[in-house]
């Protein structure tokens, strides 16, 4: 455990970058530089944060794992029989089973090296409020704050009971050797609501709160969409409260960024993603991004998974079940995410979101999104069943209006089918993207979709690496 510290502080010294920030994601190696070195100069802070997110795009994290791979297989969102990685993830094999043992282990170790680097900049922004330009003093220190509220989040979402009262993860607020106890999952969550309300007071100074998702004084500034940015944090504070069951304020958060989202976040147009070329296809639906990472690999990483896969790599879902999922038979032969950014090959479908075809659109590249725009709509409309399922409908209505399902819903369904909708969106919208696991988790599913084994802490509580238990974690 304290070796983590000592690892995490490190790693980021061995990926910053030199020079502009046009290529702020595309983070090259370079000689090690001490922290107290490195956080003497406004670009030092920039190139810490940066860095930061550069770790969150390895694949043992939002690279692949918690995104597309792990936390797919293990939902079981795709047929996983004869995969060699992830045949034995999707059985639970937590603990039986060395190589998923091992992920579980680099998702959990990454995390914390992610949060010994964040803790980093946090740790000594305030001493050096004096060294910044404008408002990029605030700007970092709420991105930093974001980032520390989101890796813990997806921690507990990961390694923790829904169960909020039970001893769930360590809360690290601090670069420290010293042990850092478990908190209960109540506690987490507070201190995780707690980080994301200083993020956003410190991000009021967010130049996207005026539509500039990129600035010509400061090239540090672009790309605000991909970035934990102002909408991003309200975004996550929903996600969050939903998940402590606190429906008011997921309420409140979530129409706070829906209002804000034709203006600066706008749902994807039609003429976007059905080019007759692959590489004018916005396949992510990039418009709707909150936050977003630049994974400038991910054209070999995605190969390997789906385009150019052997038999025992390959990620995929049988048409039968993929079709139903889609409601192709009814309602859903024109939805954008079964015809555009699926494709059936022979019996099966294999997930096309993340294609990257030579010369791809740059405007739409190498992008994995982590918050969309339409899982407001859904948060929502959850917190409306049995008090307004009309409103409940519209919202689901309005995500399926822009997916091409020309048929709505009926403004009196009954609050279990409303549900129900809500179920079948979640699938459709965030294939590839990690939220299943977490969705059938917090609301108690049964089982996963098409699955057959009932879910309990067994299957949804990740193991914690022996060595945090050996530590007294």
């Amino acid at each position: 455990m304290r070796n983590r510290w000592i690892i995490g502080l490190t790693a980021i010294m061995a990926m910053l970058f030199a020079g502009s920030c046009k290529k702020w994601l595309d983070v090259q190696p370079r000689t090690k530089i001490k922290s107290d070195v490195l956080l003497q100069t406004e670009q030092g802070y920039k190139d810490a944060l940066i860095g930061c997110y550069t770790l969150m795009k390895s694949q043992s994290l939002y690279g692949r794992e918690l995104t597309f791979g792990f936390m797919e297989a293990v939902a079981q969102q795709y047929d996983t029989y004869n995969n060699s990685t992830y045949g034995n993830v999707s059985q639970f094999k937590y603990t039986t089973d060395a190589a998923v043992r091992a992920q579980i282990d680099g998702i959990w170790n990454g995390m914390y090296n992610l949060l010994a680097n964040v803790n980093n900049i946090l740790d000594n922004i305030d001493n050096n409020k004096g060294i910044f330009t404008g408002n990029n003093y605030r700007i970092i220190k709420g991105e930093a704050l974001a980032l520390r509220a989101f890796a813990h989040f997806d921690l507990l979402r990961c390694f923790a009971s829904a169960d909020l009262t039970k001893t769930a993860i360590p809360y690290v607020n601090r670069l420290s050797n010293d042990v850092v106890a478990r908190s209960t999952g109540e506690q987490v969550m507070a201190l995780v609501l707690k980080d994301l309300e200083d993020a956003a007071a410190n991000l009021e100074a967010d130049p996207i709160r005026t539509g500039a998702k990129k600035s010509t004084a400061d090239e540090f500034l672009n790309n605000r969409h991909q970035r934990l940015n102002y909408f991003a944090v309200k975004a996550i504070a929903a996600r969050a409260c939903l998940w402590k069951n606190d429906k008011v304020n997921a309420l409140a958060y979530a129409t706070e960024v829906m209002q804000a989202g034709e203006q600066y976040f706008p749902w994807i147009q039609t003429a976007h993603i059905s080019s007759s070329s692959d590489r004018d296809k916005d396949f992510t639906f990039s418009t709707e991004n909150l936050f977003a990472l630049n994974v400038f690999d991910l054209k070999p990483i995605t190969n390997r998974w789906f385009f150019a896969a052997t038999p025992t790599d390959l990620l995929f879902r049988g048409s039968y079940y993929y079709e139903e999922m889609f409601e192709k038979s009814t309602i859903g032969a024109n939805d954008y995410r079964l015809i555009f950014t699926s494709r059936l090959s022979g019996w099966d479908y294999i997930l096309y979101k993340f294609f990257q075809p030579d010369n791809y659109n740059v405007a739409y590249a190498s992008m994995i999104p982590l918050v969309r725009r339409s899982e407001m709509n859904y948060i929502a409309a959850e917190c409306y069943v049995g008090t307004d399922n009309n409103k409940a409908v519209a919202l689901l209505n309005e995500v399926r209006s822009h997916r091409g399902i020309t048929t709505p819903l009926s403004g009196s369904l009954t609050d279990g089918q409303v549900r129900e909708e809500i179920l079948k969106e979640y699938r459709k919208e965030f294939q590839g993207e990690g939220q299943m696991f977490g969705y059938c988790k917090r609301t108690k599913m049964e089982y996963f979709p098409t699955h057959y084994i009932s879910l309990t802490d067994e299957q949804l509580v990740f193991p914690m690496p022996e060595t945090e238990i050996e530590f007294g974690k």
